[in-house]
């Protein structure tokens, strides 16, 4: 009797394993049309067949499939959409803002650079590999004949980044960039003996090699060129009529020295006490200005202090309190605190356009510019904050990007006419990082050519040889680390970017769903087998469903379905010319499971 007990639970526990196993997995779903399940014009071309005697999970599971075959129930149509936009978009590559080629070994440098005769053969020596490229084909600022250790000592190249720092609050300065004596470092030194350039290299730009020149004193300038004014008509004899041409520019020296420029007058002197200025993107607004120094604080702006809300100058950790105000007298009772280390003021009163220095060493200068009744009917003050105040002459160094800078400044002993920093820390990389946003980068190329392949003797030693013949080059750059989008929005009768092409509408795809008006769902002993009138999904297998048992039967359907794992099951013609789709399974698990695939493979239509 236990034997037979402990048999029965092992028979047991082996069909429950069974039955786990067949459910966790995914049935397979054949491809089957769309159109199987609906018509062009957007209504159901299948009905769903559940049969009398099915379970409820049955039942459950032929719902599901009428839910999701309620998303394809919908036809598209276009439509114009009325007061819309287009938006266009061009995505470009990181820019290069400048170029230098160091190294370069062709025709050009061996005949040009070198003085080599090619019709006296002197070109016979030509480089067949990398190994042979000489090690005197660098720039040495003049031309292509230097060595590696000629170019690192000549290595000086100046590049502009326009718009970088400003002036006041509008008005825009670059930086004039100056870089020298670069080295590099083979990433494989043992291929690498500094003569010919290295295949994969870092940069190294030691301390004092990198400059930035900020210049703040402005000229306006003229560039003046000549254009055509009239077009010639030849056949009227008429010339064409040219005339000279006036624009007018405001620029630093660099920039009208560039542009050929002439200078009209001063535009902007300098910074001047009172003034605001930015450097690497940091604004002080200047106290004084000396002899090649000049006080001056962080300028965190002016904002708005409401009636007993502690409020944080910004990017600060000092926390203004205001206290009360007299609108009348233009006065603003207020305390400071700084929220980490805790330090506090007294009570202080600011007067209007006043500059009160909080606690006497430049931390923190308020300045109160207005008084006034909020909408709300609350007493607010508008102050102006300078923080950390401080004079700098030259040799004081600031960071930025994780870099630090020497400043060198320059005045006239009322404006701050110039200020250069200069690298600190020795940069190295390939790329190196240039102020976070640009990358200095090093690479080399080298080309080869057969003689024989083109008919042409290369060398100039009297044979046209079956041997390529190498051409190298290696470069540094300056480019943008990432790349810029451009949007631009287009509305009905734009043109499109300034072509002849202009937007005449904007269509859309409208959805237009479309309602089920008879049942989707119906029982087993409603299909006529000779005409069913649609397609069906029949959802059981035999036992449950009679439709699925007559296809079992009249060996239609080839699925073993008593012992099946949950399978879906596609019949072409299979009841008067209509398709069938059998959703089923040995146990409702199974048939569950399919019906899921098949809901899953709906979504997907």
């Amino acid at each position: 009797m236990k034997v037979k007990k402990i048999a029965a639970l092992a028979v047991g526990a082996a069909m429950v394993g069974a039955t786990v196993g067949f459910a966790s997995a995914q049935p397979t779903v054949p491809e089957i049309p769309k159109d199987f399940f609906v018509n062009a014009d957007g209504t159901p071309n299948v009905k769903i067949v559940v049969g009398s005697n099915a379970a409820a999970m049955d039942v459950a599971s032929a719902a599901d499939i009428a839910v999701a075959l309620g998303s394809l129930l919908y036809t598209t149509e276009q439509v114009e959409a009325q007061n819309a936009y287009v938006k266009i978009k061009a995505e470009y590559p990181p820019a290069t803002l400048d170029e230098w080629t160091i190294y370069a070994y062709n025709f050009d440098t061996m005949t040009v650079d070198h003085g080599l005769n090619y019709t006296a053969g002197e070109l016979a020596g030509w480089a067949t590999t990398y190994e042979e490229l000489p090690g005197d084909y660098w720039y040495n600022g003049v031309n292509y004949t230097g060595t590696y250790t000629d170019w690192v000592g000549n290595f000086m190249v100046t590049t502009t980044i326009a718009d970088k720092d400003k002036t006041g609050d509008e008005q825009l300065i670059d930086w004039h960039i100056t870089l020298k004596n670069v080295q590099l470092s083979s990433k494989d030194p043992a291929e690498w003996d500094g003569t010919m350039p290295p295949k994969d290299a870092d940069l190294i730009v030691t301390p004092g090699n990198v400059t930035v020149f900020v210049d703040y004193v402005l000229y306006n300038y003229t560039v003046s060129y000549t254009t055509e004014v009239r077009p010639a008509y030849p056949e009227w004899g008429v010339p064409a009529e040219y005339a000279t041409v006036t624009d007018w520019y405001i620029g630093d020296a660099e920039n009208m020295a560039a542009a050929g420029g002439t200078e009209v007058g001063v535009y902007s002197p300098g910074v001047a006490a009172g003034g605001t200025f930015t450097v690497f993107g940091e604004t002080y607004y200047v106290l004084s200005v000396g002899n090649d120094t000049f006080t001056a604080g962080l300028d965190k702006g002016t904002a708005w202090y409401q009636v007993g809300q502690p409020q944080a100058i910004e990017g600060t950790d000092w926390i203004v309190t205001v206290l009360d105000i007299s609108i009348i007298d233009q006065r603003a009772l207020v305390v400071i605190k700084n929220a980490v280390t805790g330090q506090e003021s007294d009570q202080m009163i600011l007067e209007k356009d006043t500059p009160v220095d909080v606690f006497g060493d430049g931390a923190v200068i308020l300045t109160l510019r207005d008084t006034f009744v909020g909408i709300d009917g609350h007493l607010i003050a508008s102050i102006e904050a300078q923080v950390d105040v401080d004079t700098y002459t030259s040799g004081r160094t600031i960071i930025y990007d994780g870099k630090t800078w020497e400043m060198t400044i320059k005045t006239d002993g009322t404006y701050i006419t110039n200020i250069t920093l200069t690298n600190l820390d020795t940069l190295e990389g390939n790329p190196v990082d240039i102020f976070g946003t640009y990358d200095l980068k090093y690479w080399f190329e080298m080309y080869t050519l057969n003689e024989a392949a083109v008919g042409y003797d290369i060398d100039g030693n009297g044979t046209i040889d079956d041997v390529d013949r190498v051409v190298a080059y290696a470069y540094i750059a300056l480019t943008e680390k990432e790349g810029t989008v451009s949007e631009i929005e287009l509305s009905v009768g734009d043109n499109v970017l300034d072509t002849e092409y202009y937007v005449a509408g904007i269509y859309a795809d409208q959805v237009m769903v479309k309602p089920v008006a008879s049942p989707i769902t119906v029982m087993d002993y409603e299909v006529n087998l000779e005409d069913p009138g649609s397609n069906l999904i029949l959802v059981g297998g035999p036992v449950a469903n009679s439709v699925t048992q007559y296809l079992v039967e009249q060996g239609i359907s080839q699925v073993d379905w008593y012992n099946s794992p949950g399978d879906i099951e596609y019949i072409q013609d299979a009841l008067g010319g209509y398709d069938v789709v059998i959703v089923a399974g040995a146990t409702r698990d199974e048939t569950k499971a399919a019906a899921e695939a098949l809901m899953e493979y709906l979504a997907g239509l």
